[in-house]
Formats: C-alpha cells, structure tokens, sequence
C-alpha cells in the first residue's frame, strides 16, 4: 500500500493525515483523503471512492475516506465497514480507531460499548492522543449519567470538562454537558455550552440532520427562558440544515 496520495489538483504528495494539500491549498473532502474531486457532490465523491476501492481494495487511506465519506453522508452502517476495514489495512493508525468511535457514538449514543473500545484500543496505539482521551471521557460520563443517579451529575460535568481541556473542538462533548445541565434546570448553562456545540457543529463530520438537532434544541432552550427571537433564529437555522427536522418546524409554529 502507498504511504501517500496525490492532491488531485496539483498533484502534490501529501501524507495520512492531511486535511488539505500542502502545496496549493486544496482542501481534500472528506478529511481522511483526496480520493474524489473536492468540487463534487458528496453523493459522487462516494460513487467515485467506491469504483477507486474496486481497483485498489488494499488501500487503507481509501477506506478510510470512503468511511468518514460515508459517516458525512448519514450512512453509519457503511461507514462503520469501511472504517473497519481502513483500520485492518491500516493497523497503527489509532486516527481511523477515533474515527470509528466517533461513527459509533453518534450512531448509537456515547454510552455505546463500542465508543469505549474504540476508543481504548486507539489509546492502546497511541497513548498521548487527546482526541481519543477525550473520547474516552465522555464515554464514560455518558454512561454515570445514564446509568447513575442526580448525585453524580458533578462527576459527569468533571469527566467533561477534563475532556473538553484534552479536546476542546468536540462537538459532542458541549452537546452531552448541554443535556446535564438542562436536566438540572440551569438552562442558562445549558444555552452556553449548546451555541459552542452549534460553533463546532458546522466544522465537524458530523451529517447537517445532526447539526440540525443542536440547533432546534437550542431553539427550544431559548423559548424556554423567554428569549423568543433568539430561539426563531434557532430554529431557522435548525430547519435550514435538514428541512425535515419535524421538531424544528413544530417549535417554530408555537412562535
């Protein structure tokens, strides 16, 4: 297997981890590499990483964007095969075992099972990895919230701060802290934590029909605490990532 790829504009070499070519600037989508047009829908960078596969099925770079390809596109299914198969080829990248936490966390909920061995076995390859640390950390405030009691909503909020200290760009860990303070009744923490959760939200792999639902909660939140044209921008917002969010559309008929 190659130990890189070339910028499909300019034809630079660039590594594993490149997010955009070294040499133009060119920024490859989906993150893990530059194995489609960046100009083309996501829909056809799949169908086009899907024929590359066909030809090249031992590339672990490959299956690695095809998986974060189709982790974008709300595929989870297949992009937990394709990551899978990424981290066979490609067995010390402990970045495709984030990847697959990550995936699965947001498939089936940070308190999945998979999150954490994931997320351990990446820590397992790479032990100074902050974003798997942090991925572990809110693993496992997602199961003390789950499965504790009211009495360990501190633990939660310091096993999230100590992972937003490791990764302060995860989404998901503003969203989780989010929840917890909405449960405790301190909307106005929870409102803090969600518009940075919204920030990052726009940034991250995550598909627009769940960027959608941070923002129609942050509508919900804001309309909760009388902030009226707050929460319609919200949920315009919330309604423009994915038109057939039902709860976004409902809220903004109550304004």
């Amino acid at each position: 297997m190659s130990t890189g790829y070339s910028c499909p504009c300019c034809g630079g070499d660039s590594d594993f981890t490149s997010d955009h070519c070294e040499y133009c600037g060119t920024p490859f989508l989906p993150q893990g590499g530059s194995f489609a047009n960046p100009s083309s829908s996501l829909g056809q960078q799949i169908a086009d990483m899907e024929t590359q596969a066909v030809k090249t099925p031992n590339d672990g770079k490959l299956h690695f964007a095809l998986g974060e390809a189709y982790h974008r596109y709300g595929d989870y299914d297949k992009a937990e095969k394709s990551l899978e198969k990424a981290a066979v080829l490609s067995p010390k990248e402990a970045k495709i075992l984030h990847m697959l936490a990550w995936n699965a966390g947001i498939k089936n909920g940070w308190e999945c099972v998979k999150v954490g061995q994931f997320a351990d076995r990446a820590i397992g390859l790479k032990p100074d990895f902050q974003p798997a640390q942090a991925m572990k950390l809110l693993h496992n405030a997602a199961q003390l919230y789950l499965f504790g009691t009211r009495d360990d909503y501190n633990s939660v909020l310091e096993m999230l701060s100590s992972a937003l200290k490791l990764d302060p760009e995860n989404t998901y860990v503003y969203l989780y802290a989010a929840t917890v303070y909405e449960e405790s009744r301190q909307y106005v923490d929870a409102i803090k934590v969600l518009q940075k959760a919204g920030e990052l939200s726009l940034k991250d792999l995550a598909p627009a029909r769940e960027d959608a639902r941070i923002f129609a909660r942050l509508g919900f939140l804001y309309q909760k605490i009388g902030q009226v044209e707050e929460a319609k921008k919200a949920l315009a917002k919330a309604v423009n990532l994915d038109p057939n969010n039902a709860t976004a559309r409902k809220l903004q008929k109550t304004l």
